[in-house]
């Protein structure tokens, strides 16, 4: 019966993604759980915005707050309940990546350094907030950017934040409710706020590489 469920959910979130067109590109293998959607804040161009490798799943959101950005998510990875993952320029998730419940991937910053700005954007809300036109004008001028790159084989443990210009190295894990604001080696295992490395892993627990 549970199976049976879970293949009801697959198809309903499948047809969802088939309204996006090609907008989003997700192969057949994939699974798609009941918490995966894709979101679009602002109105989207007609053009490819997440692309999924095989046999993945899914169980989070992704989320486009401009018509920019570009989300990859290679072979057999895994993408916990509630994590999120908002996108204004590109983020990059290598294969057989796991990405725990409450992880989040945000590769802006959201709003400018300057509190002038940071004003007229909540200005800006206030009068055009729930209508098409508030993210479609908003002004991210001042919101600086850069692409989040997650290596072949991370685990990013749960309730972690990974932040823009991040590049997580190949086998490295993130340990739970850590911060990532700067680059991590491959094979390390990083923790705190904000993360730092504790340790390497052992050659026998990257063996078969």
């Amino acid at each position: 019966m549970r199976r049976l469920a879970y293949w009801f959910i697959d198809m309903f979130q499948r047809r969802r993604v088939r309204a996006l067109g090609q907008r989003v590109d997700i192969p057949p293998s994939a699974r798609l759980l009941r918490g995966f959607s894709v979101r679009f804040l602002a109105t989207p161009d007609e053009r490819n915005y997440v692309s999924v490798g095989a046999d993945a799943l899914l169980n989070g959101s992704l989320i486009f707050e401009a018509r920019t950005g570009l989300v990859t998510i290679g072979d057999r990875c895994y993408i916990g309940a509630n994590s999120q993952i908002l996108c204004r320029e590109s983020i990059t998730i290598g294969n057989d990546v796991t990405i725990a419940w409450d992880v989040m991937l945000y590769d802006h910053d959201s709003h400018s350094p300057d509190w002038r700005d940071r004003a007229k954007a909540v200005h800006h809300f206030y009068k055009h907030y729930g209508t098409p036109e508030c993210f479609d004008t908003l002004d991210w001028s001042n919101v600086r950017s850069a692409p989040i790159v997650i290596g072949d084989r991370v685990w990013i443990g749960f309730g972690a934040v990974v932040l823009k210009g991040v590049v997580i190295g190949e086998g490295a894990i993130v340990a739970a409710c850590s911060v990532v604001t700067r680059n991590v080696e491959p094979y390390t295992i990083v923790a705190g706020n904000p993360a730092r490395e504790v340790r390497r892993l052992l050659p026998e627990q990257i063996s078969g590489v």
